[in-house]
């Protein structure tokens, strides 16, 4: 008996095995180098980071994630549009998954959730919005900026991003600045009022001013003097480890300050940290994330113990993969992102051709200078520009070796 059923056992649990081997190589290389990318980017190694993302049309499971982490290198070599575009197709693939995929479904539960298409977390489809919009103003294209900006307020509505998960008020503040700009003041004040509403300890009044309306204790009367509104993004995001971990190096929240020509003009305010969005989505989705990991491994099992009846060696063999290979936790997030938010908005006087943005950095004692030459962006009495600690972001020109269009 046991040998008329032995050859059936074998085939198909080679087969079996056969299908887990191809499920861990599309799980294990996806034909993008993605750490390899974040590696160099966070270097200033752009070109270098683009070479290993892949500039080529991007499909496949990890098409969302891929278009994220390219326009955000886009984004620092200036390349506004083409980051835009990366962000806006991220976005359409990520509403076209919104129909729930039978395929993979069934193949989670022969390996791991990273056989789904990633679609981001709430936060992350947020922030394409917010990313997408920078981009916008710095090429003062305010048209396409109120479109976001609607589209920001969208995602973060409570049935659209879920109840249960963080809101942002760094990009409901950026989405304010945007209607009020493009002469929607009403709901620019809506808004305003939902960030101030987010952050206890900070102060935004209806007219987007943060903290007491006063720099070096002059009245601040912004009807009549020019502004700076400046967008400050620093740090690097948790990455995928250091979620699994519950690893956070955001003890000490950074000072930043603003400078032209070495005349100190305010402060930027953090008003949303990536780290606490991702943390906080990290453990609420825990408990189903461990649930369903323990019904397939449970499943796995059963199906390891059922061939081992019949052949020991394929058995412990079925285990070894299912288990000991493919099983694991989706680790897949935008790790390109900045790690802090922060704005300001601070009265000038005179002509801005440049910026000094000095910070104190999540360690004490250790700080940096920024100077920012780009962008500069004027509409009416606003000068807005968006900073962010990377070599050569906010330089007029890349080097050419770190980025060849």
């Amino acid at each position: 008996m046991v040998l008329s059923h032995r050859p059936v056992s074998v085939v198909l649990t080679l087969r079996l095995l056969a299908a887990g081997c191809c499920l861990l190589f599309l799980v294990s290389c996806s034909g993008h180098d993605l750490p390899g990318a974040r590696e160099a980017f966070y270097k200033g190694e752009y070109r270098h980071a683009l070479e290993k993302v892949g500039t080529e049309k991007i499909d496949g499971k990890d098409s969302v994630l891929v278009l994220m982490e390219r326009g955000t290198i886009y984004q620092a070599v200036g390349d506004f549009e083409k980051s835009s575009s990366d962000f806006i197709q991220a976005n359409d693939i990520i509403t076209l998954l919104e129909t729930y995929s039978v395929s993979e479904g069934v193949s989670s539960w022969v390996a791991n959730d990273t056989v789904y298409s990633f679609e981001g977390e709430p936060y992350e489809q947020t922030l394409l919005h917010s990313m997408a919009a920078l981009n916008h103003l710095a090429l003062d294209n305010w048209d396409d900026a109120g479109v976001e900006a609607r589209r920001i307020i969208h995602s973060l509505r409570p049935d659209e991003r879920g109840e249960e998960y963080p809101d942002d008020p760094f990009s409901r503040y950026l989405a304010a600045f945007i209607l009020e700009m493009t002469g929607d003041s009403s709901n620019a004040a809506v808004q305003y009022g939902l960030a101030n509403d987010l952050l206890p300890d900070i102060q935004i009044d209806k007219r987007g001013r943060i903290g007491a309306a006063s720099v070096a204790g002059q009245a601040v009367d912004t009807g009549q003097q020019q502004e700076l509104v400046c967008f400050v993004l620093l740090g690097h995001s948790p990455t995928g480890m250091e979620m699994r971990g519950q690893f956070d190096m955001t003890f000490y929240q950074p000072v930043i300050r603003i400078y032209a020509e070495n005349k100190y003009l305010g402060d930027a305010t953090v008003l949303t940290s990536i780290s606490r969005l991702a943390f906080t989505t990290w453990n609420l989705e825990s408990s189903a994330r461990i649930a369903k990991m323990a019904a397939r491994i449970a499943a796995k099992e059963a199906m390891a113990r059922s061939l081992e009846d019949q052949d020991a060696l394929l058995g412990a063999l079925t285990r070894i993969i299912l288990i000991g290979m493919l099983e694991g936790p989706d680790l897949r997030r935008w790790e390109t992102l900045p790690r802090w938010l922060a704005v300001a908005r601070i009265p000038y006087s005179g002509e801005l051709t440049a910026l000094e943005v000095r910070f104190s950095g999540t360690v004490p004692g250790i700080g940096e200078n920024i100077r920012v030459q780009r962008p500069l962006v004027k509409r009416g009495n606003i000068l807005f520009t968006f900073v962010r600690d990377l070599p050569g972001f906010n330089s007029k020109k890349i080097p050419s070796a770190a980025y060849t269009q």
